[in-house]
This record gives structure tokens, sequence and C-alpha cells, in this order.
């Protein structure tokens, strides 16, 4: 019954539809009950959307309405509206238009005495949804205000929005008919809410705003749809476990990664220091090269309890920024704490988010984190390129992680091997095998060899069979499922012999050696190069020697053609440049630019503004790299002339001498033919000019799948001598004889 003025008004079914009703829907029941009774208190309007909102929240106790109202009518409308009244009483619709029109007949000194016993049908609606304890609703609430650091109006705001999100009446009522989620409708939000409109305004652009977990424009306001899994979160779930959770133990130890003792120890200094001021670590670099790894074995080895941000299925930015500010939250309740953020490129690259990512970023909330007092963080990140220089500043330290060279995957392997105790299984001849032919992480290293432990744990053939095919399967995989073109090697059987040369080819491998064993066993940093210029004629073995020299030093080869550098968009080129050599310089590779003549362009004779650019950067960059370079070109006229000067070695290879021509005869075709080369065909090869050894690979090619009994040395001479026949006609050279 509710008792108004003396009188007492009957409820139907009020005990049976609140028993239907669990928790949550009471909760929320009881919160549009505390908007209404706000609303009412200041707006003295009762349309048919207020009624039909007053019937929802009401139930079946909102026959008391229409009860109350007849009193103020006379006998005859008092007959007509109870019978509409009786026929209406199911459809809550239905009997709010009747109420309103009901209304009508009031006058206008009665509709203050009807509000206040509408306030009072609330406040005794109120009462009967009370219950025993929370509902799971109000914990996960509490839990979100708890976990982002909110104030209760924060909290309050949140709790409103979820619900119009949630549930339609509330929505078509305060959103629809209201408009609270819209600026014009901001008054009547300040008053569900108890909250005046500056402090309104400072709730939206707080904390809220921070953690991304509204959604305004000039439209509307509401929850981020990725957000409203935080209110749903069933009872049985942890609240966090999608936003963070502690560091798995690191499966490499520190030992193992390829980072000088004083830079680790350095790092956990930083990290293990107790101060006021805030650290934060930079690991940076391409995937697969060890940056999550460390931060874990950093984390274990310097004792400290380690929370890791997680992705989570979105991995947006909005989402990852929440979860970072929880943690942080959640784990500054001692500083004695290291939170580590990986994947951390649509976090700290802010200078290109709506570009690459279609996401727009505010970096001030960075800047608070940044600067939080106590926290210590390690970000990692594969790149750095749209990181704002005020970010940049703030890091105490930072860690670039390149690729690993063929030395340095050697010593992964080894120690890959001797953590895994199957050191037996392997020889050094076969690892630096593996390390030659696969340019890979040590994460696919440690996969392969683990599998092949698992399914062969006692035949070391089927072992290395084994890591081969799931080393094979990684690198098509990486390939779009292609088998990767071989690299760049010499011939089997090459040899310096035979070549013609304008230098001492012997006393420029010995300075090479000295120079890489200087390159390698210095840790200064100087800046020192060592650059060679090959020229000379199409197919007189400038590439060939870089190959053999590569291989001779023990180093990689990058070959970089005009294709690979060359773009139509203004800077890439220069970028492509700058990459070429540094890449080769982290990778220790000899670096061996193809065609330099139209790369290094004459600034004399330029006629476009970016050759000029073009050649600057390549001189730049020359003279900055570490390492070894590699220019060939068969137009040494066509150079810059300031390059020149920039060689310290300048070979010109010429045809081949007549001794060179049998040379190359008998290392790579005589062995086709069955019989031994008689000496008429080492007279024939003598009169041959303008060979080259690429015409004796031409020549391999053709007939290398011959079988020998049907090669003799005279068809092979001949199809020489056709090489040379061509190339002459070619250069416009009269033939003349054999």
């Amino acid at each position: 019954m509710i008792k108004h003025n003396g009188r007492h008004y009957r409820k139907t079914g009020t005990t049976n539809i609140n028993m239907e009703l669990d928790k949550n829907e009471r909760f929320v029941l009881g919160q549009c009950i505390r908007y209404a009774i706000r609303h009412l208190k200041l707006r003295l309007v009762f349309d048919e959307e207020v009624m039909t909102f007053l019937c929802w929240v009401l139930g079946y106790d909102m026959t008391c309405i229409g009860e109350h109202l007849i009193e103020y009518l006379d006998r005859e409308q008092e007959e007509e509206f109870e019978e509409h009244l009786q026929e209406n009483i199911n459809d809550p619709d239905w009997y709010a238009r009747t109420v309103v029109e009901m209304m009508q007949k009031l006058k206008i000194g009665h509709f203050g005495r009807f509000r206040q016993f509408v306030i009072e049908a609330l406040r005794s609606r109120l009462g009967q949804l009370q219950y025993a304890g929370k509902s799971d609703l109000e914990n996960n609430i509490a839990n979100i205000g708890e976990t982002f650091n909110l104030s209760n109006r924060e909290t309050d705001l949140c709790t409103f929005l979820f619900i119009m999100e949630s549930y339609d009446e509330p929505k078509r009522f305060f959103n629809t008919h209201l408009k609270c989620d819209r600026y014009s409708g901001r008054k009547y939000l300040t008053n569900i809410l108890e909250v005046s409109e500056h402090e309104l305004n400072r709730i939206i652009s707080g904390n809220l705003a921070l953690i991304g977990l509204l959604d305004v424009d000039s439209f509307n306001m509401s929850i981020e749809q990725e957000f409203l899994s935080f209110f749903q979160n069933p009872s049985d779930r942890s609240f966090t476990q999608d936003l963070y959770a502690p560091v798995t133990e690191s499966q490499v130890p520190i030992s193992d990664f390829l980072v000088d003792q004083a830079t680790l120890e350095h790092m956990q200094r930083l990290l293990g220091a107790d101060t006021d001021t805030a650290t934060h670590i930079l690991f940076y670099g391409l995937p697969g090269t060890g940056k999550t790894s460390l931060a874990r074995a950093l984390s274990l080895y310097l004792d400290l309890p380690a929370f890791e941000v997680l992705q989570g299925k979105e991995n947006s930015a909005e989402k990852r920024r929440a979860a970072l500010i929880a943690c942080i939250n959640r784990t500054s309740a001692t500083k004695e704490r290291l939170v580590i953020v990986d994947e951390a490129d649509n976090l700290l690259n802010t200078q290109f988010s709506w570009l690459m990512r279609g996401e727009t970023q505010d970096k001030g909330w960075l800047n608070q984190i940044l600067e939080k007092p106590g926290v210590r963080l390690i970000w990692i990140t594969n790149t750095i390129s749209g990181i704002e220089d005020s970010v940049l500043r703030r890091f105490a330290f930072s860690l670039p992680f390149k690729p690993f060279n063929r030395r340095q995957r050697v010593m992964l392997w080894e120690r890959i091997a001797r953590r895994k105790k199957v050191k037996r299984y392997f020889t050094a001849r076969q690892i630096e095998t593996y390390a030659r032919n696969y340019e890979i992480s040590a994460g696919a290293i440690e996969t392969a060899v683990q599998k092949a432990i698992e399914i062969t744990p006692t035949s070391g053939e089927d072992f290395h069979r084994s890591i081969s095919m799931s080393l094979n399967a990684y690198m098509a995989l990486l390939n779009q499922g292609e088998k990767p073109l071989s690299k760049d090697r010499p011939e089997r059987n090459y040899s310096l012999d035979g070549l013609n040369v304008s230098e001492d080819i012997g006393a420029t491998m010995d300075q090479l050696r000295m120079f890489n064993r200087y390159l390698r066993s210095s840790d200064h940093g100087k800046t020192i190069s060592m650059n060679l210029l090959f020229y000379g004629p199409p197919g007189t073995g400038k590439s060939e020697l870089a190959r053999y020299l590569a291989t001779e030093l023990d180093r990689e080869l990058h070959v970089k053609h005009v294709s690979d550098l060359h773009s139509k968009w203004v800077g890439e080129s220069e970028k492509n440049i700058r990459d070429a050599f540094l890449k080769a310089e982290s990778e220790q590779a000899v670096l061996v630019i193809d065609e330099a003549d139209s790369l290094l362009y004459s600034r004399d004779r330029a006629r476009n503004s970016w050759e000029i650019s073009f050649t600057n950067e390549f001189l730049a960059r020359m003279e900055r790299f570490r390492g070894i370079l590699i220019c060939s070109t068969n137009r040494i006229k066509d150079l810059d002339s300031a390059s020149l000067r920039r060689f310290v070695v300048k070979l010109e290879f010429d045809y081949l001498t007549p001794d060179g021509n049998v040379i190359f005869y008998r290392k790579l075709l005589a062995g086709l033919v069955s019989k031994p080369v008689p000496s008429s065909v080492v007279r024939q090869l003598c009169a041959i000019d303008d060979l080259a050894p690429g015409d004796f690979s031409t020549v391999k090619k053709r007939f290398s799948i011959y079988p020998q009994q049907e090669l003799n040395h005279g068809l092979l001479v001949r199809a020489l001598g056709e090489e040379t026949r061509l190339k002459k006609t070619h250069a416009g050279k009269r033939v003349v004889g054999f």
C-alpha cells in the first residue's frame, strides 16, 4: 500500500513481480528511480514520455497513479476514466496515455500535490527493491572505480551511461527524450547526477578521458564499446585478467643475451634503485630479436614482482592505455614493482597514429604516465619513427635490438644447444652452416631445437633432419610460402687465378683481412670504412669477386640494385639508402652497390634536384659507414667526381688475358667433357680476345645438362667464340675471322 495524505492506495501483484527480479535488475531499477525523483523535483512536467517511464519503473504499482488522479475528477469524469484505466491496466504504454489524458482535466493547483504523490510512490517502490549484499553489477562498478582510480562522481557518470547503453526504457527517456547524452541535455544530466555544469565538464575531461572510457563527440556521449565488458564481467571471472598479468618466468637466462655486461649492469642499477622519480627504459627493434625475453629475464634477475600489460583481442590504443593505467594503479601500493609494456607501438608512436592505424591520440595522458613518481616501466616497441621528441627525452635508457649477424647466430646456436643439453649432436661446422643458411631469431632456433628433441631424442641424423625441415618451413612462411632465393655465394671452385685486375688482389685481400680484424676487435665506435670501387666491362668478375671477399671475411653479403633504392616518393630513396647502410653495419655485412653509376650521379650533369639529393645522401652515408662497401660500375666516367676520392681501393677489371682464358676454361668448362683438353684447344682459347669470366659461366649454364659423352672441347670453344662475337657486334665493332 502507498500512503498519501492519510489515504492508502493498493498495489497490484507487487510481491510476485519483485520476486522475479534478480539483484542486477533491482540495482538498475533503483538507479532509474533515483534519477526520476531528481528530475521530477526540478521539472513539473508530466507528458506522455514521463508517464511511460514512470509506469516502467513502478511496474504494477503504476495503477496507484490512476487511482490518485481520479480523486481530482468529478463523478462523470471519474466513471469515464475508471473504465479506460481498467481496460489498459496490462499495457503500460496505453495506461500512460490514459493518465496523461486524465491530467488535462486537472487544475494547475493540483499538479504540485500530484508530483509529491508520484515521488512518494517512487520512494515506496525503491524500498521494495532492496536486497541483501551487492549485485554483480555493483561489484563490477566498484572494481572499475578502484582499478582506474575514479572518483565517486566519475563512477556515477559511468553507471548512468552504462544503464543508458544496456536498457531500452531508460535510454528512450533520458537520451532520446531529454537528450542527456548531448550538450543540449546537460542541464538535465547535471540535475540527475547532482553535479554542477563545471564539475560535469571536469569529470568528462578528467580520468575518464585519460583512460579512453568515454566516447565523446559533437553528437553524443557514451561508454566506449570496448569497455562495456568491464561492466558485464561475470562474478566468477577475475576483473583484471584481460588487462595485466604477472610476468611469466623467462625461459632464457640473462647470461644468454647478446648484450654487453656494462649495459646489463646499468639497466639493473636503474631499475633496482629506490627513487621517487619515474624510471622508463625503452627496448626497440625488429620483432624476434629478444626484446620481450630480456625484459622478463631482467625482472627475474632483479627479483622484482613484475606485471605485463596484456594486448587483449582488440589491441587498440584505448584498451591498452586503460590496461596500463589499471596495472600502474593496482600495483602502486609499493614501489617494488616493475611493469612491462610489450608491443607498445600504438601507445608511443603518436605522430602518425591516424594515418597508420586510424586512431587519434592525445599524448597528454602519456606524459602523465611518464612523469608519475616512482613507477618503473620497460616499454617494448618495434619502431620509434613516430615517437615525439618530448616523449623520447623521458626515457632514462634505451636499447636498440638489431638483427643478428652470422657470428651472433653462431653464438645463439651454441648457447641454445648447451642449455637444451644437445650440444653433443652439433659439430662446429654444422652450427656454422645453420647460422649461414638461416637468418632467424633466437625464438625460431629455440622452437626448432625443442621440437627436434621431443620427436627425435636419440638419433642425431633424425635430429638434424627435423631441425632443417622446421627451419625451411619457417623461412618459406616468412617469404609468403615461397622458398627463399639462395644467397649470393661464389662458385664452388672459385679462385682469384686468371682474373685480369689492375692491382695485386692478394695485397688487397691482406688489407681487407687486417681491416676486418680491426672492426671486430675494436669497440671504440670510431667511424672507419673500407670503400672499394670495382669498374670495368660487364662479366669481368666484379660481382663474383665481391661474393668471394664476403665469404673469405666470414661476413654476410648485402647486394643492392638500382631498383632496391630508387622510389617515386619524395624522400623515400634517401631513406632506402640510409636503411641499406644501417642494416649492413648492424649485421656486419659487406654492402655491395651494383650499377653505382646509376646511383652516384655526376652532379655537374644532373638534370633534376632529386639526383643531386640522392648523390649527396649516398656520399654522406659512405663517410659515416663503419664497414666494407663495394661499388661496381661498367661506366666509371658517369660517376660523380667527388665520389672517386672516397674509395680507398679502386680495382679495374678487364677482359681476360690468353692465360686467363685457359685458366677459366679449365676451372669452369673442362669438366663437362670426358676427355682431357688437347693442345689445339688451348691454342684456340688463347686466340680469342675480349673473353670475360661471365662468358664461361654462360656457356657452362648452357651445356651443363648434357651428358659428358655428348660434348667435346671444340663445341665449347666455338660457343665461347660466339659470345665474344655477339659482344663485338653489340658494341659496333667489326668482326674479322674467328
